[in-house]
């Protein structure tokens, strides 16, 4: 009886076998720890010997694990170099892709340990910029694809993923009802800025502007300072953050990721990468997933 090998188990045993622990292997396939695990006991019942052998406090082939490994990643080469000349002939051409901050990220390199895993002989180019920035590269051609939040704009766009934004600030961060709220905010233009401040007015509570930055580090490293408060996606919650009750009387609006392509046909390629996007964003959070 012919029996296939699974190549996504076999691509997270060499991932291991190099890094010497499930969970770095994990964050590099961009599967849970856990995961990964069931992946190893499933290969090694396929092959019909185990693979792995714990030294203190690292992973490593066992003497068997170490020879199969061998093949193992001429198996990989001899796939990725297929899928290169054959299937993804003309994936080879630079990827230029933008995506705001909130991304995040973990989200990110999944998709980047994706893409290039998908695309090797193909230059890829990321830009982490506002979605203002990112529309108008895309109108002049210097960007492929982004991932952005939601603008009146004319190019071709698509719903990834909608989630609620909310008011955070550091845990031990206690406002004072009769002052001004401290907000921590990036510079204009930002729809979480927008929405702030619109918030804040509707519900008649007065605010100051405590801390300004173009960088999502710099703003959130302001937020655990305890600075102030600013308006994100939960994704930016951290064990120092917390959601801020006092203000769940200012009303808040959802936050829209949206896929934004340039003007144009759409090549295989860029299909492909816009596939990837789109699971690895409403993977993030299935429940505000747009179906």
């Amino acid at each position: 009886m012919i029996r296939n090998l699974d190549l996504d188990l076999i691509r997270s045993f060499a991932a291991v076998a190099d890094l010497g622990s499930i969970s770095a292997a994990a964050r590099k396939v961009g599967r849970s720890q856990s995961a990964v695990s069931l992946q190893m006991d499933r290969l090694a019942e396929a092959v019909g010997f185990s693979l792995l052998e714990r030294r203190g406090r690292a992973v490593s082939p066992t003497p068997r694990g170490a020879a199969f490994l061998e093949d193992a990643r001429r198996l990989l080469d001899l796939n990725d170099r297929i899928l290169t000349q054959h299937v993804h002939g003309d994936f080879a051409q630079p990827l230029r892709l933008g995506f705001v901050q909130d991304v995040g990220e973990q989200v990110l390199q999944r998709i980047l340990y994706r893409l290039s895993a998908s695309f090797p002989q193909a230059p890829i180019t990321v830009r982490v910029c506002t979605t203002t920035h990112m529309l108008d590269m895309l109108r002049a051609e210097e960007l492929d694809v982004a991932v952005g939040f939601r603008s009146e704009s004319e190019l071709p766009a698509s719903l990834l993923l909608r989630e609620s934004m909310v008011w955070i600030a550091a845990r031990q961060l206690r406002l004072d009802r009769e002052a001004p709220v401290p907000l921590v905010l990036f510079e204009h233009p930002c729809s979480c800025r927008t929405a702030a401040i619109a918030a804040l007015n509707a519900a008649g509570r007065p605010f100051r502007i405590a801390f300004t930055s173009p960088s999502l580090p710099g703003l959130m490293a302001a937020v655990g300072a305890g600075m102030g408060v600013t308006v994100r996606s939960p994704r930016a919650l951290r064990p120092d953050l917390a959601v801020v009750a006092d203000l769940d009387r200012a009303a808040l609006p959802d936050m829209e990721f949206l896929l934004y392509t340039r003007p144009g046909a759409r090549p295989p390629a860029l299909q492909k990468v816009e596939e990837v996007l789109q699971e690895e964003l409403r993977r993030e959070h299935p429940l505000y997933a747009v179906a």
